[in-house]
């Protein structure tokens, strides 16, 4: 009767939460308060429809949330020339591993605006709208509880970019705490699936050590990448120059 007594309180004050409450209580606890300049190290390998490597590529990101400033650096590896992808409210372009700078084309700007939009810096900025939709059947047999959200205004996103295609995607929770995100991918031309597999911890926020992506192609998930962080590092000082 006790153990009964507690599942209906606790059933109740998550009623009276709200979808909203509950995650942004879950957002934090999964990532923590990002408000620090950072940088990340993560590799990417991409995998073939039947799982195998087919590629493999580091980035190297810079950001600094406050000032809505971004930096990535990919190449496939450390050696190699890197690509750079400059994101700044004033200015938005590509330098090409040749040294070659130009203009953002559509969908390298849907990429970048896909950064802000999702994990550890979506985190960061309320939805206009969220709805609880129940459990879902996750790759691997897991189960989560989804939520719809809906963001229709960005503070570090050109104004009127949402206001006409609003952000539209899923934030899965478990036991309290995020483990993925679905939404649609320009990369994939697909709804995509972000699952989080294991976190690490640096001074107080956290950021996913391990994470996979999967397609949805006609219901069915397909594999599509691998992620590990190599290195996270926060709080350190972002120079002007990174972002010229």
């Amino acid at each position: 009767m006790r153990r009964l007594f507690a599942l209906l309180l606790a059933l109740g004050l998550a009623l009276a939460q709200g979808p909203e409450a509950e995650l942004q209580q879950a957002l934090l606890r999964t990532f923590g308060a990002w408000a620090k300049p950072f940088f990340v190290l993560d590799q990417t390998v991409y995998l073939t429809p039947e799982g195998q490597e087919a590629e493999s590529l580091l980035t190297w990101s810079y950001a600094d949330p406050k000032a809505c400033r971004l930096r990535l650096e990919v190449a496939p590896s450390r050696e190699a020339p890197r690509a750079v992808l400059v994101y700044t409210p004033e200015r938005q372009f590509l330098r090409t591993p040749e040294g070659r700078t130009l203009p953002l084309d559509d969908r390298l700007l849907l990429e970048v605006l896909f950064v802000w939009q999702t994990g550890a810096l979506g985190a960061l900025f309320p939805y206009a709208r969220v709805e609880r939709e129940g459990e879902v059947d996750l790759p691997g047999g897991e189960r989560a509880l989804a939520y719809r959200v809906e963001r229709r205004e960005h503070l570090c996103l050109p104004k009127g970019v949402l206001e006409a295609r609003p952000f539209v995607g899923r934030i899965l929770v478990w036991e309290g705490r995020v483990v993925g995100e679905g939404y649609f991918s320009p990369v994939l031309g697909a709804e995509a699936l972000l699952l989080y597999r294991e976190f690490r911890e640096v001074e107080g926020v956290r950021y996913p050590l391990r994470s996979e992506t999967w397609a949805l192609v006609e219901g069915k998930a397909v594999p599509f990448a691998r992620g590990v962080n190599l290195e996270l590092r926060v709080g350190l000082p972002l120079g002007e120059e990174l972002f010229r």
